[in-house]
């Protein structure tokens, strides 16, 4: 029996929110390692990433470092049914916006056409091994690099998880878009 989207994204939202202090700061670690080593993320210039929230893999370390490279970030701002992407450097002010999410106060026609990013670093809910994701339900990802479907253009998609996010195999509808790779605190999937 195949277990219902909203049923796997309660499961996980719930195992992650439980996640102790210390366990997700070991894990953002690992997950930093693990994608300064990738040759992706090394080439990359302009990365999409986020403020993490309620128990999602943190990825600020990485942008403070990769800051300090000369590497550019952008961070989703949600207006409507749409995702725009505004430039963003660690410590730079951000402002609470809708679903508590922290966002650049950043006017959206200033925003980054998501199709100049070289990659994006995705949260999600849960994950397979084939790449496929189950995020938040509000289908931003899928609507902004629906694109991504028919061409192989950029950017590079990389889901950033908990390894405790893996499900064996999730079934995905006609409008997802696939991630290219996935990234754990201890393993690396790549589609």
């Amino acid at each position: 029996m195949t277990q219902s989207i909203e049923y796997l994204r309660n499961k996980h939202r719930k195992k992650r929110a439980a996640l102790e202090p210390a366990t997700l700061q070991k894990n953002a670690e690992s997950l930093e390692s693990r994608l300064e080593q990738l040759p992706q993320y090394q080439q990359a210039t302009r990365i999409a990433a986020y403020i993490a929230i309620r128990g999602e893999i943190d990825v600020n370390a990485l942008m403070a470092v990769g800051a300090r490279q000369g590497k550019q970030f952008y961070l989703p701002i949600l207006n409507n049914e749409s995702m725009y992407f505004a430039a963003w450097q660690p410590g730079q002010e951000l402002v609470k916006k809708g679903f508590g999410l922290l966002e650049p106060d950043t006017p959206i026609e200033a925003c980054a056409d998501p199709r100049q990013l070289d990659l994006v670093l995705a949260p999600l809910v849960v994950f397979d091994p084939n790449c496929n994701r189950i995020g938040q339900g509000g289908g931003y990802y899928d609507r902004t690099f629906a694109h991504r479907k028919t061409s192989a253009a950029k950017p590079l998609l990389v889901g950033v998880a908990h390894q405790s996010q893996c499900e064996d195999q999730l079934h995905p509808e006609s409008w997802d878009v696939p991630l290219d790779m996935v990234v754990t605190d201890s393993e690396i999937y790549t589609r």
